[in-house]
Formats: structure tokens, sequence, C-alpha cells
């Protein structure tokens, strides 16, 4: 597929470029290697400190399409942006400059043109540098869904949140005013349910189109999880959504976001409360009482021990005894590893099991298994954990 008639490119990819030195050159050599012909690249360096200015200007020197943009550092929302104002082509897709472009991502192109749709999605791959494996999120959200699907038909396309695994048609967007906020986190949830629902049918590519860079031994947003910051703009994206969905009275839709919320998101941040003060604490109480207040009880039920017992002891405002679990269970910081010996770890568990029994969602005989098995792997070596589980489970099995 080529540019159309006049001149126009087919697609125009926006590359939001910042502090990506290391990674850079293979997001752009990818991109080469894999959009069509005659697509228009714009590259947006967000005020980046290190080398990627003088990379990105080399590389698309001698480019046809390709120009590249130097602003002072806004944000990733304003940095796409600007992208899209500059954007000439039929359809616009969002790289961030550390990803890379895989090559089915060509695809989406060809089935939104074909299928004639607005938004066409794909298949991820996250990436450590050194392995691939499939995205959890996206796998949810596509792996059981056709060749097209319709959000309100398909709810667990809720769980496709981000913006650079599809393709949109650039009139789409403008029709709808649909722009990323500029100067928060987060910033790909309220454009893209929004897109999703308002594109009726979606095209999608069940091969990975896109490799999401899971950066080793650097503190990601996902890493800053117990930053307030980090905790109020999730927040607030969440609300956005939600509100969203209320005005367009999508209200199944509502609970199935709130439900995607409650057992994706809101554990990640209750992991991050042992290392968090009060300000954080008292903002993740608000953030949890909104999750919850629309879902149905018996969908809590439903859900595994240890989250239970989070949203029991969050709902009861019992925050100390919701610490002392979870830095029991998840160890003294969410983000580094757990440095506590064997009995310290076998205390701590059996100290929570002694909350989780006053709290009282948990049967006596599943809450004295799960004590039992959970106190024996936290005394065992590493080497010896995996034995025994296999030996618990055949046991349960034959119990059962």
């Amino acid at each position: 597929m080529t540019a159309q008639p006049g001149g126009t490119p087919l697609l125009s990819v926006v590359v939001a470029v910042y502090d990506v030195e290391r990674w850079v050159r293979e997001c752009l050599e990818s991109i080469a290697q894999v959009v069509p012909r005659d697509t228009e690249v714009i590259i947006i360096d967000d005020g980046s400190t290190d080398a990627s200015p003088a990379i990105c200007d080399a590389f698309a020197a001698d480019r046809p399409g390709w120009k590249v943009v130097h602003q002072s550092n806004a944000g990733l929302g304003a940095a796409r942006n600007v992208g899209i104002d500059l954007a000439t082509g039929e359809y616009v897709g969002f790289v961030d400059g550390d990803d890379v472009l895989m090559p089915a991502y060509a695809d989406l192109v060809r089935r939104a043109v074909v299928q004639g749709v607005h938004v066409a999605t794909g298949a991820v791959n996250r990436t450590d540098g050194e392995r691939d494996w499939p995205s959890g999120l996206h796998a949810r959200a596509l792996q059981d869904v056709g060749d097209r699907v319709v959000l309100v038909d398909d709810p667990s396309l809720i769980y496709d949140t981000t913006a650079w695994n599809k393709v949109y048609r650039r009139s789409f967007l403008a029709e709808h005013g649909l722009r990323f906020p500029e100067g928060v986190l987060y910033e790909d949830l309220p454009v893209t349910v929004r897109a999703l629902h308002f594109a009726g049918p979606v095209a999608v590519v069940h091969e990975p189109v896109y490799r999401w860079r899971s950066r080793q031994g650097e503190r990601s947003i996902t890493q800053r999880r117990n930053e307030l910051v980090n905790l109020t703009d999730r927040f607030a994206a969440v609300r956005d959504v939600d509100e969203f969905l209320e005005t367009q009275q999508l209200l199944v839709l509502r609970e199935h976001h709130d439900a995607k919320v409650l057992q994706l998101d809101l554990p990640l941040y209750t992991a991050a409360l042992p290392e968090s003060d009060e300000a954080y604490r008292a903002a993740y109480l608000t953030f949890f009482r909104h999750v919850v207040a629309g879902l149905p009880q018996s969908l809590i039920d439903a859900e595994p021990p240890t989250l239970r017992l989070y949203v029991t002891l969050a709902a009861a405002g019992r925050m100390d005894d919701l610490v002392k679990v979870v830095r029991a269970r998840r160890g003294r910081r969410a983000w580094a590893d757990d440095d506590r010996g064997h009995l310290a770890r076998a205390r701590d568990n059996l100290a929570s099991f002694a909350i989780e029994r006053d709290a009282g969602p948990t049967s006596t005989l599943q809450l004295v298994w799960r004590a039992t098995t959970s106190t024996l792997k936290a005394l065992l070596p590493d080497w010896a954990k995996q034995r025994v589980a296999i030996l618990l489970g055949r046991l349960r099995r034959q119990g059962g």
C-alpha cells in the first residue's frame, strides 16, 4: 500500500522520544523496516538531554517523509499532540522511542483499509532486551475475539487501553476531539477507551504488532507506584473513563472496567503501601472506594483470597492491618527483592493469616490449608519450593 491520490500518505507514525539513546536507533530501524512505503514519520524529541536528538537527526536525514521536531520537555501527551497536528496521513499511529514495531504492524493498516474501520488494534509482546513474552494485558483483551470486534459486544476489549498497538483514522480523531491529556501520567486511557467506543467495529490483528520494552535497572512509571502523583494520576484517568462510560449510558462496560481496575491496577498500588506515607494511603483509600462502589459483592467474592482480604481491610479502613498483610505477602518494598530471612517470612506470614482469620473473608478450612502451605514455603530454600508445591498439590487433589 502506498500514498493516497493527491500524494497524501496512507499512514503517519508519531514517535515520542525522551532520553532513550540506548534504544531509539533500534526503534527507528524497526519503523523503517515495517511501515508501508511513503509513510510519514514524525519524530518528536521532547527535550532530551542525552544523545537521542543527534541519533534521530542522523537517522531521518536522508529519508523522504521523515522529520524531526525538537521541543522543550512537555511530556508524552503533549509530544503526541504535536505529532497529530503535524500529521497528514489518512491513518496515524504512535510509537514510544524505546519500543519496537514488529512486522505484523503493517497488517494494522491493511486491515483498517480493507475493512474500512476507524481503528485497528493488535497483540503485543513484552521484552527485556533478551527475551520476549506475550503481554498478558493484551492477551486478555484480544485472545478470545475475532478479526473484527465491537467494544459494547465484547467487554474484554476494555483491557486494550494502550495507544501504540493501534492505528487510527486521523479524521476520526479530529471528529471526536480525541487528544492526549497533557502534564499527567497514564495519558493513554482517556483516549483509547473513547476511540474504541466511538469507532464501532475495530479490526484485530492477532499476531504481535508491537514490542513493549520493560527497562531493566531503571525505575519506570510502573516501578514508581509508591509516588503520590503516580497514584493520583492513575485515579484521575480511571475516574475520567468511568465518567465517560456513565455519560454514554454504558453501565455494564463501567462495571467491567472497574473489575479490571480492581484485579489488575489496584493491587499494584496496594503492594506499594508499606513504603508509602500517610497522604498516599489516604489517596489510596479514596481510589479504592471509587473502584468498588459499583461492583457487585458476588464479583468481589469470586476474587482470589488475598485480593478479597485486601478489599475487606480497605473497606473497613484498617490501613495498619492492610499494610502488615501486604508487607508479609509481598515483601517490605514493592519493587525490590524480599530481604527477610526464612524465619522472618514465616513469622510475618502467620501473622497475616491471623489478621485474615479475624477479618473473616475466608473459610476456616481454606485458611488453615493456605497458612500451612505458605508457611512451609517460606521456611524452605528456593530449590525445594517447587518440589514441595508439587507434593502439596497432589495431597490436596487426593484429599478433595
